[in-house]
């Protein structure tokens, strides 16, 4: 056996060479919902400027470029890839979607169709230039780039080992680079087996063709894209990877001599990745490789799926622990293997068949050898079907469905709608992420749209790090940022603290006793026999534990409500009640950005259904989930609900009159099931006044302060409002999408906050 595959199977290398980490590109046109190109501007809400992270604008107007982080697993990379995709879509103005195929739609005339329109005037003249010496329709066409970094550790352990088994001198940085070289000239002599295997661009339509001679007439091949027609140099490009210094000095030969415009017209389809010039990689050393082959596959929501990643990566893996080290004169018959390949009818066995069952075969025995998981060996399973039945290859099967022309152009407007609806059925959450916090998945969301760079630091933890330029700002549960000092959450979590520090402040607040033990606080039960107060836990939010009483309670209900508090704090706060109605101000950096008024969770009666049906009825609203994953909560029946109940002589089981409103919950919170109704516009301007000095007062920039207040259209005075709690950490879905009004996109305000040296961008450009 090899010393390299020896090596490779020592237990802790196993794990290091399989770490690798993968990135995607992913190519798209805007379509209308006819099917069109759109030749509408890059979508205003998404940031177009060339420093956008994750969409950007590839050769033309129309055409999107969907750019994941790098990750470490398959169904990481297709979280990314899925939340971008979303984010772009619903982004999009016209009602626009995606075209799902590599081959573009129907082309218009070609002088309809704009290059992109960047502020970078470099970058538009080099598509300017493309048009002329390639023609518009060529770079129409759209793919999959493939980004990979071997990982690094395992790349310093086999040096070290080359060190001491085999005397080599060579630097580091040199071997990492030599590495790369290696594994990009062996992926070039072996890449018509991934043409075989996803090609996916079997017809296009007339208005492609720039040279109406020169079309595939006796039927549908393989990929259009990797055909001679698609992205290939003129023939007196010269190259070579051999090794890094060739490689750079012929590069840079071929844009002297005019053969390219600049470097990044070179199109192979592996690219060597670690620095932005070519010379510079001398410098660098080669980090990563990109690989451009990939077609966009026709069942794949968002252009590629799991497993075809997971097959690429260990192919690419293969090339690695393979001992096959190919020369140049290789490489070049690689390449016009790939194209052969890929101009063979899209129903015929490959030329290349012997070659290919070689090649699965041996990968099948390296995943063996590397422990590899049972999923990726049985896709090399499918794989090898592949090679013996050409039916079931994508060009194939796409034929199979559409037939023609015709139906490719159908089946990609029909698929194109399908994830346009797909994106939108939850608008307010963010696919691939789902199951984290609404709040901080409408923050991914607007970073994602605005051009932000962020990671995520701690999944469970609602953790996030964004980077925009050099400058980096870690926020948790979605407004959690550095712009407050740790001791402000102290004070709003403690609800005593907080009214002492307002009312010395000369703000109204209502009187409370606190309480650390139920029979303390029964023997004052007798003064609220008759009296409104709020029964509440000292230092928890989000309306956990609190019973309201209006009319006064009975001994029983007092002691209920109290063991119902002191399950969530060991201090318990009697208060009393405020009158009016509760409004929720959200403050951020001295300003008033959103109020809601909160309507605690509530059914209303027909006249025929009990309050248990009635709730299961309203449980069913899309907007519904659970754990602030969604824009409203799902009601519960749990003890308070059912002692709320009591209060307006209902129980479950009681049939509620048409037209009436029973409350099951007299605290207002959305987390317990409440509704909320946008009321900023409508707040007289002295409340909103209240609140930022309210903030100011806490030492705070961002908070949700709850007031109660009788009439919002008169001004305030000392006692027409009341401040019954100020909130660290405040909800913000509840402004974003609440039940009724025009939702305030106050996370993009938080960004804004956190960046203010960030231009904000206005149709696309800074």
């Amino acid at each position: 056996m090899d010393w390299l595959q020896t090596f490779i199977q020592q237990a802790d290398m196993k794990h290091a060479f399989k770490q690798a980490s993968i990135g995607i590109e992913r190519e798209g046109h805007r379509i209308t919902p006819d099917g069109d190109l759109a030749l509408s501007p890059h979508p205003k809400k998404v940031d177009g400027s060339t420093s956008a992270f994750y969409i950007q604008r590839d050769f033309a107007e129309s055409q999107l470029e969907l750019v994941t982080p790098p990750a470490y697993t398959s169904s990481e990379v297709l979280e990314w890839l899925q939340a971008i995709h979303e984010v772009a879509i619903e982004s999009l103005d016209n009602d626009e979607r995606i075209w799902p195929y590599s081959m573009p739609p129907k082309l218009p005339n070609v002088d309809q169709i704009k290059v992109a329109d960047l502020e970078d005037l470099d970058a538009v003249a080099y598509r300017d230039y493309l048009v002329e010496a390639y023609g518009k329709q060529l770079q129409m066409i759209s793919g999959i780039h493939f980004n990979m970094q071997i990982s690094p550790d395992f790349i310093h352990k086999l040096h070290t080992e080359l060190i001491v088994k085999k005397g080599d001198t060579r630097s580091l940085k040199t071997f990492q680079s030599d590495f790369y070289l290696r594994l990009a000239r062996n992926f070039l002599r072996y890449q018509w087996l991934l043409v075989y295997l996803f090609g996916a661009a079997p017809v296009a339509d007339a208005s492609f063709y720039r040279d109406k001679h020169d079309t595939f007439e006796d039927g549908p091949i393989r990929s259009i894209r990797n055909s001679h027609l698609g992205y290939i140099n003129k023939s007196d490009v010269i190259f070579t990877y051999d090794n890094l210094e060739d490689y750079v000095t012929y590069l840079e030969e071929n844009v002297t001599n005019k053969h390219l415009i600049a470097e990044k017209e070179f199109y192979s389809n592996v690219r060597l990745r670690g620095a932005k010039k070519a010379r510079s990689l001398l410098t660098t050393g080669i980090k990563y490789l990109e690989f451009r082959l990939l077609d966009i596959q026709p069942d794949a929501p968002y252009g590629i799926k799991a497993s075809d990643i997971d097959f690429m990566k260990y192919f690419i893996l293969y090339l690695i622990w393979s001992d096959k080290d190919t020369n140049m004169d290789e490489v070049r018959y690689g390449i016009q293997m790939k194209t052969q390949v890929a101009e063979e009818g899209a129903f015929d066995m490959t030329s290349m068949q012997a070659e290919g069952r070689l090649l699965l075969a041996d990968m099948q025995e390296m995943l063996q050898a590397i422990d590899a998981d049972q999923a990726i060996i049985d896709v090399t399973t499918h794989m090898q079907a592949r090679i013996e039945d050409p039916s079931l290859t994508p060009a194939a099967q796409m034929m199979t469905a559409m037939k023609d022309t015709e139906g490719y152009l159908l089946a990609g407007k029909t698929f194109a709608e399908e994830l346009y609806q797909s994106a939108w059925e939850k608008p307010y959450a963010l696919g691939g992420f789902e199951d984290m916090e609404l709040s901080t998945q409408i923050l991914m969301f607007d970073a994602i749209q605005e051009g932000y760079q962020f990671e995520i630091l701690d999944r469970d933890d609602q953790m996030l790090r964004f980077t925009y330029k050099e400058h980096q700002e870690i926020v948790k549960n979605g407004n959690i940022t550095s712009k407050d000092p740790y001791v402000a959450h102290y004070v709003m979590e403690n609800k005593v603290v907080t009214k002492r520090v307002l009312a010395e402040a000369g703000f109204r607040v209502p009187q409370s006793l606190e309480f650390k033990a139920i029979d303390q606080a029964m023997k004052v039960a007798d003064l609220y026999v008759a009296k409104a107060f709020v029964i509440k836990p000292k230092s928890t939010n989000m309306g956990l534990g609190i019973s309201i009483f209006k009319h006064g309670a009975s001994a029983a209900e007092f002691k209920d409500a109290l063991e119902i508090a002191f399950k969530e704090d060991g201090a318990v706060l009697i208060e009393d009640f405020a009158f009016g109605t509760e409004y929720r101000f959200y403050v951020q950096d001295g300003k008033v950005l959103s109020i809601v008024n909160r309507v605690g969770a509530n059914v209303i009666g027909d006249g025929k259904s009990t309050v248990e049906e009635l709730v299961a009825l309203k449980n069913q609203d899309s907007k519904r989930g659970h754990d602030h994953r969604s824009p409203l909560e799902i009601i519960a029946l749990g003890a308070i609900e059912v002692n709320t109940l009591r209060q307006q002589g209902y129980d479950i089981t009681s049939i509620v009159p048409e037209g009436e409103q029973v409350f099951l919950r007299e605290n207002s919170n959305i987390s317990t099931g409440g509704d909320s109704i946008e009321m900023l516009e409508d707040m007289h301007d002295s409340y909103k006044e209240i609140a930022v000095k309210m903030a100011k007062t806490l030492q705070v920039n961002i908070t949700g302060l709850d007031l109660m207040i009788l009439d919002i259209h008169e001004p305030a005075t000392a006692d027409n409002y009341a401040l019954i709690e100020a909130n660290f950490n405040p909800m913000m879905m509840m402004h974003i999408y609440p039940a009724y009004g025009q939702g305030k996109r106050i996370s993009k305000e938080l960004l804004q906050f956190l960046y203010p040296e960030k231009t904000k961008f206005t149709g696309g450009k800074e």
